[in-house]
């Protein structure tokens, strides 16, 4: 009977702590951000969502082992409230989980900004472009209409820009002369983030200079040209 009891026991603790990390983990993977900032920010995060995610873990390892050891004056009754207070910091652990992913949708849900920016600051922009929109054109051509300049940030770490403009089919044919695309494919094929608000049109094709595309994360960039309604769109789209 004993032996049964023990085995019980640590099946309950392995249980349990198998249960707090995964919630632990399910809740970090939830955060793509991690993949996005810099390295020393990286390192801070990294080590506050261990603290927080993982210390319940932890805790229940000790918890049972003290309740375990102690063998003093109502030893049972500690043992008996340890698995409570092992309950409980399961149930914590699966709200703070809980309540991360409520506040992500509440941020990705209300922007902090309208991502359609000034024109103007693309001058700006430009003087900043990484490896990633490098291909974005130094100035806007003189020629160039219905421009669109869009970048938004959003708070899990999901970035998109782009600039869009109507302009000539000459333009557009010399522009895409100067890359070496990895894929060329039509926008209802293209697996992911389209330019926002732009659907999947079979009639947009997507010149790409690079992409990772996953599930739940990925990034591309590269050119999407519309010959019907002769727009060119430089993009970027991390998420």
């Amino acid at each position: 009977m004993k032996l049964i009891l023990k085995i019980l026991d640590y099946c309950f603790l392995i249980g349990a702590v198998l249960i707090s990390t995964l919630f632990g983990i399910i809740t970090l993977l939830w955060f793509p951000a991690l993949l996005t900032q810099s390295f020393i920010l990286n390192i801070l995060v990294i080590n506050l969502f261990i603290v927080l995610f993982f210390t319940p873990a932890i805790l229940i390892i000790v918890i049972f082992f003290v309740a375990k050891k102690y063998n003093g004056k109502n030893s049972q009754l500690l043992k008996i409230l340890s698995y409570f207070l092992i309950c409980a910091l399961i149930f914590f652990h699966l709200a703070i989980s809980r309540c991360y992913v409520i506040y992500e949708d509440y941020m990705d849900k209300k922007e902090p900004y309208n991502p359609i920016r000034p024109i103007s600051e693309y001058n700006k922009f430009a003087e900043n472009k990484t490896s990633e929109t490098s291909h974005f054109p130094d100035v806007i051509p003189p020629n160039a209409t219905n421009v669109e300049l869009y970048r938004n940030y959003l708070f899990h770490g999901d970035v998109e820009e782009y600039l869009k403009f109507k302009i000539d089919d000459e333009y557009i044919n010399n522009e895409l002369k100067n890359y070496q695309y990895t894929t060329i494919i039509t926008g209802d094929k293209y697996t992911g983030h389209p330019p926002h608000g732009r659907g999947r049109d079979k009639d947009d094709i997507y010149y790409i200079l690079g992409d990772s595309l996953e599930v739940h994360r990925g990034y591309s960039y590269g050119i999407v040209v519309n010959r019907k309604t002769h727009e060119i769109i430089y993009y970027y789209s991390s998420y």
